[in-house]
């Protein structure tokens, strides 16, 4: 990527995240980089790349089967970024990007790398889950990419679009899967990742909060990126089960028990979402659903039900006249 801001924000934001970054201008050097020492992720910004440029993506695929690469797409390059995914690459992010989003797809592209030899089901799932979407996702977007073309009818390429995109939202719930590693844990309090998610949730529509905003609580010894993905899904599926969106959102975080603390619960209750017990039951164990209505994916419990295990925590899915409540009960120590 030529030197520049946005060549700073990357690595700035992909060294904020815990990697270790190295940078080139172009991909001559960035061959000769990744030659003297190849990489887990590439991320190549496609401003200026030429045709001659595919050989860099054939040398990094030859040398390192396992080396994801991510596409960065300005405007107007997008048949170039077509060409580049059948070369060989794994996924795109439009550019100017941002540096939440490029951390996300990094993680994402390089979910369950980090695990040994682990036997836990959580993780081999997310292992299993990390990979069908890494697979499907590549030629998801090249169909994307293809719908796009000026040749195609503007029905043919709505009803494609439709169809896509409800794919999309399938690897979307899958991906996160990919993150149930063994946490990378960091001293942080639960209630700043709940408060984030609960921010998104409500940007994109879907929830409404009403009550006061939940306290951070005190620091846990905690992998956030989990945590996060963990309180994403827990809206995701209130926001779908309840009557209309935005569905009314309250959250709280506290300590557990009053006299002799030993935990800390993180809890959203979806006011008017209405479920018995034996159907919430079944519901902690699903991975995927979908709305009768729209035919929306959206996800089951078991990932926020394995964030908790993974955390030596509990998850707590309660069913009440008030609504449904959902939460991460996680050990102080």
């Amino acid at each position: 990527m030529r030197a520049g801001p946005a060549r700073s924000s990357a690595a700035e934001a992909l060294r904020g995240a815990g990697y270790r970054v190295r940078t080139a201008r172009e991909p001559y050097e960035g061959t000769a980089r990744f030659v003297e020492r190849p990489t887990d992720l590439v991320v190549l910004s496609l401003a200026g790349f030429r045709k001659r440029d595919s050989a860099f993506l054939a040398t990094v695929k030859r040398r390192m089967p396992t080396t994801r690469v991510l596409l960065l797409v300005p405007e107007g390059r997008r048949r170039t970024a077509l060409e580049a995914l059948q070369a060989g690459a794994d996924a795109y992010a439009l550019e100017p990007f941002y540096p939440a989003e490029l951390t996300a797809l990094a993680a994402a592209l390089l979910s369950g790398r980090d695990d040994g030899q682990e036997d836990d089901t959580a993780r081999a799932l997310g292992r299993l889950a990390g990979e069908v979407a890494h697979a499907i996702n590549n030629p998801l977007q090249i169909l994307a990419l293809l719908g796009e073309a000026a040749d195609v009818s503007l029905e043919t390429r709505d009803a494609l679009g439709q169809e896509v995109s409800r794919i999309q939202g399938v690897m979307r719930i899958l991906s996160r899967f990919g993150l149930l590693r063994r946490p990378q844990r960091g001293a942080g309090p639960l209630g700043y990742s709940l408060c984030q998610s609960l921010e998104a949730a409500e940007a994109e529509g879907r929830i409404q909060t009403v009550g006061e905003p939940p306290a951070d609580g005190p620091a846990l010894s905690i992998d956030s990126s989990q945590t996060g993905v963990a309180f994403d899904t827990m809206l995701q599926f209130l926001a779908a089960r309840a009557p209309e969106q935005p569905v009314e959102v309250a959250a709280r975080v506290r300590v557990l028990p009053a006299g002799r603390p030993d935990s800390v619960e993180a809890a959203v209750r979806g006011i008017g979402v209405q479920l018995d017990r034996d159907a919430l039951r079944a519901l902690r164990q699903a991975v995927l659903l979908n709305r009768d209505d729209t035919r929306e994916p959206y996800p089951g419990l078991a990932l926020a039900e394995a964030v908790a295990r993974n955390h030596g925590g509990r998850f707590v899915a309660r069913a009440s006249e008030h609504g449904v409540t959902l939460a991460l009960r996680l050990p102080l120590a």
